[in-house]
């Protein structure tokens, strides 16, 4: 049995804690061929996989695969419960301008190692969009 999952893992211009994306920030990244890990809350053994990561005008959109593994299964019940609602990214290396308030502007983004099933991501409007059981391939 399959299980997909799609969402927003990151978005343009949103403040996450100390920073905010600039649009076109993860262009080389994606078309570099990144594939980073599928975490649950940003440990653990990985639960998935990555199959697509897209760029766009809003931000760094992804969808993937949860293996059958029991950290899936804890992450299918989580969410079905309403504790797992977002994606979470931890820009890795990166390049920035800082304002003068002291908020970092991500210009680029070099590395991503990881994306997470998370329930609260630091970007508000990171949220899996999608997650079905016995979808895709």
């Amino acid at each position: 049995m399959s299980m997909m999952i799609a969402g927003r893992a990151s978005n343009y211009g949103v403040l996450c804690g100390r920073y905010i994306v600039a649009s076109g920030a993860f262009a080389d990244l994606v078309r570099r061929g990144t594939r980073p890990k599928m975490l649950c809350n940003h440990e653990g053994p990985e639960i998935g996989e990555w199959m697509t990561i897209s760029d766009d005008e809003r931000g760094l959109f992804v969808t993937g695969r949860l293996w059958d593994n029991p950290g899936a299964i804890e992450a299918i019940e989580l969410f079905n419960d309403g504790c797992l609602t977002g994606l979470s990214l931890g820009p890795k290396g990166a390049a920035w301008d800082m304002m003068r308030c002291g908020i970092k502007i991500l210009t680029e983004v070099t590395r991503i190692d990881e994306i997470s099933l998370v329930g609260q991501p630091h970007d508000p409007a990171a949220l899996i969009t999608e997650f079905a059981i016995g979808a895709g391939q």
